[in-house]
């Protein structure tokens, strides 16, 4: 506990929390709406004020692996990762049989664990998987980087060539009619280049290794005007683009967004610069359920299913649900971690098992 830092457990958690955040819009059934009226501005506000969770997640492991190498020790720590989406899958392919009354066989549930579907959030997995292969050698070019000025250069690069599309390949200029209602047509003009865009968690990777090397000197009230002011506005430029239609994905309100990722540096340096008092239980319990966040993401969709199930029964009409939020995202965060803390258990439980076994025959021997 002595060097561990705090505030990574803080950063870990909030991003959780903003995931089952974000969730609730998908659950409730706001993306089937038409974006009309107060509430919905709302809600487009509020899913631009927790669209950086996964962001979060992808810059904090920036933050915390820039040093590893390329090693058979290395590679090892993916076991962990990979036991951890295996024990979620199987807890869930139990749930969707004898809960959801799906039909689950031995080789649909292979199928899914391959194809990274064992629970309805694994694409995480699926990501961070081909991440991890890269780590070392992205910090290959980290870690040879001469200077905070060409470090600069590099995330101003990949800014340009991931994030900028979502700023200003964004509009047409032929038609004023499109202007009044963008929703009507999902054609624009590309202005700058577009297909590097989807390297986004490689910009969020960096940007974690440069702040653990150079924070964000900005000060604390400036980080969080900014962002309230961001965050309003993206949430009613979201609002306006999606008028009168059923809410519209595009490249403004997505992770690779410049606008987000100037969103997730702002609120990653200011969680990494508050200042936690030490207090062992406290941290202690902090630890804890930091260490059971990624378990908690993969396994949330089982208290999605549990939870908003009842919501959308109870509740009929999308936007009467808004109100009912901080309820849902308390009781499937709170779920979530609580069972992903006895998945945690499981898992150390096989590890030292095999650990153990292999001791006794290595000692036979």
């Amino acid at each position: 506990m002595k060097n561990r830092n705090i505030n990574l457990d803080v950063i870990r958690i909030v991003a959780l929390l903003f995931v089952v955040s974000l969730h609730f819009l998908y659950k409730c059934g706001f993306y089937g709406e038409m974006v009309q009226g107060k509430e919905m501005l709302l809600m487009c506000i509020y899913r631009a004020m927790f669209i950086i969770c996964v962001p979060m997640f992808i810059t904090l492991t920036g933050y915390l692996k820039n040093k590893e190498t390329i090693s058979t020790g290395y590679y090892k720590k993916i076991s962990k990762v990979l036991i951890i989406y295996l024990i979620c899958s199987v807890i869930y392919a139990f749930f969707t049989k004898y809960y959801l009354n799906q039909e689950m066989s031995i080789v649909i549930f292979l199928e899914n664990l391959f194809s990274y579907k064992g629970t309805e959030y694994a694409w995480y997995v699926d990501m961070y998987v081909g991440l991890f292969l890269i780590i070392p050698f992205l910090n290959l070019i980290f870690n040879n980087l001469k200077s905070k000025k060409e470090f600069q250069i590099l995330l101003m690069t990949l800014f340009i060539i991931i994030g900028l599309n979502g700023i200003l390949n964004i509009y047409r200029f032929d038609t004023i009619e499109w202007w009044k209602q963008p929703s009507i047509s999902s054609k624009y003009v590309q202005i700058v280049p577009k297909w590097w865009s989807t390297i986004f968690p490689i910009f969020y990777y960096f940007l974690g290794a440069y702040l653990s090397k150079y924070h964000l000197k900005i000060r604390k009230y400036d980080s969080v005007l900014a962002i309230v002011v961001i965050t309003v506005l993206l949430g009613i430029f979201d609002y306006y683009r999606s008028l009168n239609h059923i809410y519209i994905w595009g490249p403004w309100n997505d992770y690779n967004s410049g606008i987000i990722m100037i969103l997730t540096a702002l609120f990653f340096n200011i969680l990494l610069n508050i200042k936690i008092k030490e207090n062992k239980v406290f941290n202690n319990v902090l630890k804890n359920m930091s260490n059971a966040c990624f378990g908690g993401y993969l396994i949330s969709c089982m208290f999605d299913k549990i939870y908003y199930e009842k919501l959308c029964s109870l509740v009929p009409k999308v936007t009467d649900r808004f109100i009912y939020a901080p309820i849902l995202v308390f009781l499937t965060f709170t779920s979530s971690i609580i069972l992903s803390m006895l998945i945690n258990f499981i898992y150390n439980f096989i590890v030292n098992t095999a650990k153990n076994k292999y001791s006794l025959k290595k000692n036979r021997l």
